[in-house]
């Protein structure tokens, strides 16, 4: 799927959590760092069940963690590695920093938590990028799976979230049959989200025909991208 809303990322970071050198020390026997995020939007509204991911970059250590109703979450790290901090969209992951937690001599470990604060815009609208059809009809292809299992993934992360689908056509053709078409390949990614556990009411969805084109119908690249499958957060 590719982003048609761009993020608005910024990253706050804290003079205590971020030091690129040794951080104090007191004699301790429990090794590890405690990191605290604490995530909003732009309104400064938190951001409940948004997936953080914090991946050291010799790829030896990951850590999952989601956020609570006010916008929180912590994890304990291993100290002595430089951590990727992603943040897990429908798609992919967006990349956006990282965090330099430093190793701790025998019997150390830091006197206090690391913290980043951070503001992120999710986006509203995508378009399904490796959703195929077979030709003029509304039958799934499997290549479509991956791509929708990863929006299954995010909704079950996010529970609140309710979803419209939006199926569009190219001007070839009837319009009446273009319309219907559009629909039927949204109620077929509708489906397809039912039969994973999603519930119906989360999702709604509409076609649109050729009413709403992206690009250039007269030429075939342009009717490609005219042939498109969207999502809308609601």
């Amino acid at each position: 799927m590719n982003r048609i809303v761009l993020f608005f990322i910024l990253i706050l970071l804290t003079s205590t959590g971020f030091a690129q050198t040794k951080k104090q020390v007191i004699k301790d026997t429990v090794k590890g760092a405690i990191i605290k995020v604490h995530l909003t939007n732009r309104s400064q509204q938190p951001l409940k069940h948004e997936e953080i991911i914090l991946a050291s970059k010799d790829a030896r250590k990951t850590y999952n963690l989601f956020t609570n109703n006010e916008g929180n979450a912590s994890v304990k790290v291993e100290p002595g590695h430089n951590y990727i901090i992603k943040l897990k969209t429908i798609e992919d992951t967006t990349v956006y920093g990282n965090i330099d937690v430093p190793a701790l001599e025998a019997n150390e470990s830091f006197p206090e938590p690391f913290s980043l604060n951070m503001t992120y815009e999710p986006a509203k609208h995508y378009v399904f990028h490796h959703l195929e059809f077979d030709n003029a009809s509304a039958v799934l292809k499997a290549a479509s799976y991956k791509e929708l299992e990863q929006l299954v993934e995010y909704m079950q992360h996010k529970p609140d979230i309710k979803i419209e689908i939006n199926g569009h056509t190219d001007n070839v053709g009837k319009e009446q049959a273009n319309k219907m078409l559009s629909q039927q390949r949204a109620d077929a990614v509708k489906y397809f989200l039912i039969s994973k556990g999603i519930a119906e009411h989360r999702i709604t969805t509409q076609g649109f025909g050729a009413t709403q084109p992206i690009a250039d119908n007269s030429t075939e690249e342009g009717r490609q991208k005219n042939r498109r499958t969207e999502l809308r957060i609601l």
